[in-house]
């Protein structure tokens, strides 16, 4: 296997050439052109290899991407995505550019890096019998906003296989996610009355007032010790210091390791009530993404890394943490998932995002010998 890790790093130039293409057509969540460019573009790279590639059409997003390898009917889920939380015209201000053994750019390591990987990755499987397996690749479009159109297809694909890897980035220092907390956003929105705030405060009914006693007990909600966070994260409403206002409104933020929280979340934001009866509440939002949580399964599956990477010269510990994935929705339906199988580097979602070059060969020999390892044992993981 040490022999592996010295060819994939043998490929590094043209893996950073690969990344350059991926990370210079821009890709923002909500920039549907540039996703279906991105799609688009993978397709033809990958049509090298014996694939079947698919574009599933989305309107108001970009599309989602199905590429598989294989014609088995049992199958392996890989995950990543297509977009990014970069808006179009980043690159100028952000470019690609190697410093290094650190490679930056927009998305570079959120989620980028992972494409190069699978581009390996199915070129080193050109050596191994599928048999009765195939390996499916699925890039959702939306997944930096919450996936409201990917989720359904993620489980839909979670539900036909054995286990599903997703290759979210490692943490900075390199450990796979076996856990991810679940969450969600809720929008508090008052209606109140406008009035005068010197000569008739009393006619109105103050939004901000009404509010601020709603984002106080809402806080309250928050269970550290069972992992459940509640940010009050944006703030809007009145117009003038001397008017009373008629409108307020806030975003917050909810986080949940546990699913039984989740229920008790949700029943107690239905159950807000104005303390002013004469402001109006409006409620929206939900927990819509479930924590992912570590299972027997889930740890046999990390054992099995420890033990590859350990061959392979180096370690890998396991991480929880506090964002979520679409890993979080395919562990809803019940199939194994470890997450966190990507390259890593750090300052994902900000100016400084980069990827250490190294992990891109040590992650890409770690995820073929987990995979050859898990079409060895055949084993039903259900």
């Amino acid at each position: 296997m040490l022999d592996l890790l010295k060819r994939l790093k043998e490929k590094q130039k043209e893996s950073l050439s690969l990344l350059q293409e991926f990370v210079e057509i821009e890709s923002f969540s909500h920039n549907k052109i540039g996703i279906d460019e991105l799609g688009a573009h993978l397709i033809k790279i990958f049509s090298k290899y014996p694939i079947t590639a698919q574009s599933l059409k989305e309107e108001h997003y970009g599309n989602h991407l199905r590429i598989q390898l294989g014609t088995g009917e049992k199958q392996i889920l890989l995950l990543s995505h297509l977009d990014t939380v970069y808006p179009k015209g980043t690159i100028k201000k952000m470019p690609f550019q190697i410093e290094g053994n650190k490679v930056k750019g927009p998305g570079v390591i959120d989620i980028k890096a992972s494409y190069v990987m699978v581009y390996h990755l199915f070129e080193l499987m050109q050596d191994i019998n599928l048999k009765d397996y195939q390996i499916v690749w699925l890039l959702t479009s939306d997944e930096e906003i919450g996936s409201p159109a990917g989720r359904d297809v993620v489980k839909k694909e979670a539900e036909k296989s054995r286990v599903v890897l997703v290759l979210e980035p490692a943490t900075d220092a390199g450990a796979v996610k076996t856990s991810r907390k679940g969450g969600g956003k809720y929008t508090i929105e008052v209606q109140g009355i406008s009035a005068h705030a010197g000569l008739n405060p009393q006619d109105g009914a103050n939004a901000i007032e009404e509010l601020a006693f709603q984002i106080t007990n809402i806080v309250t909600l928050a269970d550290h010790s069972k992992g459940t966070t509640i940010n009050t994260g944006e703030i809007k409403g009145g117009n003038l210091f001397n008017v009373v206002p008629e409108f307020a409104r806030a975003e917050i933020d909810v986080r949940v390791s546990e699913s039984s929280e989740v229920r008790r979340i949700q029943q107690a934001f239905g159950q807000l009530k104005s303390r002013n009866s004469r402001t109006k509440l409006n409620v929206s939002g939900s927990v819509y993404r479930p924590p992912l949580i570590k299972t027997e399964i889930t740890d046999q599956l990390l054992q099995i890394v420890q033990r590859k990477a350990e061959i392979l010269g180096f370690s890998i510990d396991e991480a929880m943490v506090g964002g979520g994935s679409d890993g979080n929705y395919a562990a809803e339906t019940g199939v194994p998932v470890l997450d966190g199988l990507g390259a890593y580097g750090g300052g994902a979602h900000s100016p400084e995002e980069f990827l250490w070059i190294d992990s891109l060969a040590e992650r890409t020999a770690l995820l073929y010998c987990l995979i050859v390892e898990l079409l060895k044992m055949d084993s039903t993981w259900r």
